[in-house]
């Protein structure tokens, strides 16, 4: 695999103030664990407001988390 060098060298505190400025991040409780080129990592804790009717997470919030980590990944 090749290393991925960001062009932007403060790209990591552009994409914490935005991921913060996403208001259905904090609406869920995500959290941006980690972030460098090429990668990103978001945590979600489990709760009932993320689950859907037979306990498990919700198809649409684990859509939603891969989609804003691939992007800032990206």
């Amino acid at each position: 695999m090749t290393d991925f060098i960001a062009q932007d060298p403060n790209f990591q505190v552009r994409i914490k103030k935005s991921f913060h400025a996403q208001g259905l991040m904090g609406h869920l409780g995500a959290g941006l664990v980690s972030v460098s080129p090429g990668t990103c990592e978001i945590e979600l804790p489990f709760s009932d407001a993320v689950s859907q009717q037979h306990g498990f997470f919700h198809g649409g919030v684990i859509g939603t988390i891969a989609d804003t980590a691939g992007g800032y990944a990206a």
